[in-house]
């Protein structure tokens, strides 16, 4: 899972990217080159820090996700030429976008999160707008050799996107079935992508009024923080952070819960599953059924997938462990028409 984080120069995304993964990428300078940092963030999840409490597990192993920090962007890129071929390229790979807005004033101007987003989607959709319509142009040469039902299928769907577009609306707005979104999965669109908005405020500020506004004028949900004070707290030891936390009365970093949306956002959970030996984290996309888990854990498992026994993370927690869970009837025996939900703590019953 690859999340792209995008912004305008001095939006703050190094910082938010360093503050993410404790890195210390050099912040504060804008360059117009593709220069690409990447990191791989542990998920904060309280579930399994309490699993591993009970179990007291050799080790631990909680999902990842991986955050891309992509430089290269600016204001009226579409006016000289488009987006650079290198952001695109980096940007096609991405599972989804963290969009970075200035909430502070600074050497850009007044803080107007609301125009940077405008400014930042309109590239976004003229990207995929050029891209939707060179495909259409070559479906209707090869249609005038050949008549063939797939490319008139495929000719209605790329209409229908690009309709959509000029209306200067994100193809993840237009509701495409399973089977169209499956068939412009090739196209790796850029407003396709689930997008996540982030507004860096600076330290002392308050954004209520500004995230209010800002809800209310797109519709859309904006995340609030102060990236600096958020790069500062990951570089602290865990110790440090912790005083400097109680000290503010916070419970846990902002980044925590953000890191936790970008990976809803995926439209991902995770399941458990825990011993002696260890206690891990499985991510699997909503909705995928037993076999299909089994097999994140190992193919034999998916291959020879008799059952799964399964007990909720609240249940085994509620009851103290699998024996009070047993008792309570809360371990149940699944098959493979079981979908698997998130926080479920899982053993598969296989044989290869």
């Amino acid at each position: 899972m690859q999340l792209g984080i995008i912004g305008l120069p001095q939006s703050g995304k190094t910082t938010i990217f360093n503050a993410l993964t404790k890195s210390c990428v050099k912040v504060g300078e804008y360059s117009t080159g593709c220069e690409v940092h990447i990191g791989v963030v542990k998920m904060p999840d309280p579930r399994l820090e309490k699993l591993t409490a009970m179990f007291n597990p050799k080790k631990k192993v909680p999902a990842t996700i991986t955050y891309v920090d992509i430089g290269g962007m600016s204001k009226g890129a579409s006016g000289h030429g488009g987006l650079g071929g290198e952001f695109l390229t980096q940007m096609h790979s991405m599972d989804a976008i963290i969009l970075v807005l200035r909430g502070f004033d600074g050497t850009e101007g007044k803080a107007n999160p609301l125009d940077d987003y405008t400014t930042i989607t309109t590239e976004l959709l003229l990207s995929d707008m050029a891209m939707i319509e060179r495909r259409i142009d070559k479906v209707k040469k090869d249609l005038g050799k050949i008549k063939k039902p797939e490319l008139e299928k495929e000719l209605a769907l790329l209409d229908k996107c690009r309709v959509h577009l000029e209306g200067e609306k994100p193809i993840r707005a237009l509701g495409l079935s399973p089977e169209e979104s499956k068939a412009l999965r090739s196209f790796q669109l850029l407003t396709e992508k689930p997008i996540l908005l982030v507004l860096n405020y600076p330290e002392g500020g308050d954004p209520s009024a500004i995230v209010a506004g800002f809800e209310k004028q797109t519709g859309e949900t904006i995340t609030p923080l102060c990236g600096s004070i958020e790069m500062d707290i990951a570089q602290m030891s865990d110790e440090e952070a912790k005083e400097f936390l109680n000290e503010l009365k916070i419970e846990e970093p902002a980044l925590n819960k953000m890191i936790r949306t970008s990976f809803r956002l995926l439209g991902k959970i995770n399941f458990f599953t825990v011993g002696e030996d260890e206690c891990r984290a499985w991510t699997i996309p909503a909705n995928t059924k037993a076999p299909q888990a089994a097999g994140a854990i190992h193919s034999d498992l998916e291959r020879g997938f008799i059952r799964a026994e399964a007990v909720s993370y609240d249940h085994l927690v509620e009851t103290g462990g699998y024996a009070g869970a047993r008792e309570k009837g809360y371990v149940r025996l699944e098959g493979k028409e079981y979908i698997v939900k998130d926080g479920d703590i899982l053993n598969i019953k296989f044989n290869v």
